[in-house]
């Protein structure tokens, strides 16, 4: 319930330094598309105001890339308030229309977009779970269906350490999550890893591994980032001649402080040149939270932002979600998922 959050709502002290951070008030401006003007409507709403599509819009238009949070000097979490508003907003019958397909295609293809085609047709049958597995890989739905040369490229290194896929992946929550509503396939994926008897599920999602990180029981969840920096030196990699910048998710690096390990990994392979914001200050690439489903254009104009950050004479900017590199590449950025440069290295 929002009142649960009422907290820290009034930890806010409306001091505006999230306006300066936010890179959807610096694209619309309005108090309502802020940390702070955001946090007034959550008030208002756990005060017992009627939700309204002002609200909806404000709410809707939060990448929930934890900048605010990150930086707010009084310890406030926004982000987390605009996920519980978001709830009451569902509560209430007043979410978009875009929460209902989600929703709706999870619970009729187990995957966010609406696929109806096998979630795992990328796989090769030699990779494929047949009966049990030490470490699982969990390819999640973008990367399933819209980037299986990721998918291809994270089990190929992962089968290394004897990974395989699941047979019955489903969505993992984290769209239904952020958008404030609850996972509806949890059941589902929970008896999928307890039959396989993994005590390791890796992914190369930044999404999937916040959510299995607070969903999944009684096994080791890992972010292939994670796992590849933990076993560098076991593989055979060669330097290539390329510069590239790293851009950190912001569910990956905010929210679950996952920033050393892809630098670890990029500096063992080629060199490394940072973006003109990274680690905890990096900017968002615009994607996150619902908004490249709900608003579009907006997203894309938050990554061209970020895209300008991108130092001179790089070949390729690297990222390890596939939401971000989804939003990079629409708005024009060469982008490849860390799984891709490590592939490329491989002897």
């Amino acid at each position: 319930m929002i009142q649960d959050h009422i907290e820290d709502i009034i930890k806010c002290t409306r001091c505006g330094r999230c306006r300066a951070l936010c890179p959807i008030n610096e694209e619309l401006g309005w108090e309502s598309t802020n940390a702070r003007g955001r946090m007034l409507l959550a008030r208002a709403l756990a005060e017992g105001e009627k939700p309204s599509e002002g609200m909806k819009r404000s709410f809707y238009t939060c990448l929930t890339c934890s900048m605010c949070t990150a930086t707010c000097p009084s310890g406030a979490k926004p982000d987390e308030v605009v996920e519980a508003a978001r709830k009451e907003m569902i509560k209430e019958k007043c979410s978009p229309a875009y929460y209902t397909d989600i929703l709706n295609n999870i619970k009729a293809y187990g995957n966010s977009l609406g696929e109806e085609g096998p979630r795992n047709a990328w796989v090769p049958e030699e990779l494929r779970l047949k009966g049990k597995a030490d470490i699982i890989y969990w390819a999640g739905c973008l990367t399933s269906y819209r980037q299986q040369n990721t998918a291809l490229a994270n089990l190929r290194i992962l089968s290394r350490f004897g990974a395989r896929a699941l047979e019955e992946e489903q969505c993992c929550g984290s769209p239904l999550l952020r958008l404030g509503g609850e996972p509806v396939t949890l059941e589902h994926n929970l008896e999928q890893v307890r039959r396989s008897g993994a005590k390791t599920i890796v992914t190369g999602c930044a999404g999937c591994y916040k959510t299995l990180s607070e969903l999944m029981p009684g096994v080791e969840v890992l972010h292939i980032t994670q796992f590849l920096a933990r076993h560098i030196d076991e593989l055979p990699l060669e330097r290539l001649p390329y510069k590239v910048s790293y851009h950190d998710p912001c569910h990956l690096g905010r929210c679950m402080g996952i920033y050393e390990e892809p630098r670890v990994i990029i500096r063992h392979i080629c060199e490394l040149k940072e973006m003109a914001t990274s680690k905890k200050d990096a900017r968002c690439c615009g994607g996150g939270g619902g908004v490249r489903r709900g608003y579009g254009d907006l997203a894309r104009k938050v990554a061209k932002k970020r895209l300008l950050e991108t130092p001179d004479g790089v070949d390729y900017i690297i990222t390890a979600c596939p939401m971000c590199r989804a939003n990079l590449q629409d708005a024009g950025g060469k982008v490849l998922d860390i799984s891709e440069l490590v592939l490329m290295s491989l002897i």
